[in-house]
């Protein structure tokens, strides 16, 4: 999931430390959600934006293949299961 906290932060004029102090959440933690490192739920995706006053949508671009995923099952050849 992307996001667009940056800009929103930017136009503001906030840091990411002002945002923490808002929502009470981790500086560390709400730079991992604005870089895109993890996912935050949804009960604290509310909370950042009720902060920032915006929309989730807003906020948060929703991607149905992150960073090229495929859901393909993986099943590796070995020797042990060719002679069965």
């Amino acid at each position: 999931m992307k996001t667009r906290l940056s800009k929103i932060l930017y136009d503001k004029g906030w840091t990411e430390m002002e945002l923490s102090r808002r929502t009470g959440l981790a500086q560390s933690y709400i730079n991992r959600v604005k870089n895109s490192r993890i996912v935050p739920t949804v009960r604290t995706a509310l909370k950042i934006c009720q902060a920032l006053e915006v929309s989730v949508e807003d906020a948060f671009i929703y991607e149905e293949n992150p960073y090229g995923v495929r859901r393909a099952a993986y099943f590796p050849r070995t020797r042990e299961f060719d002679r069965v």
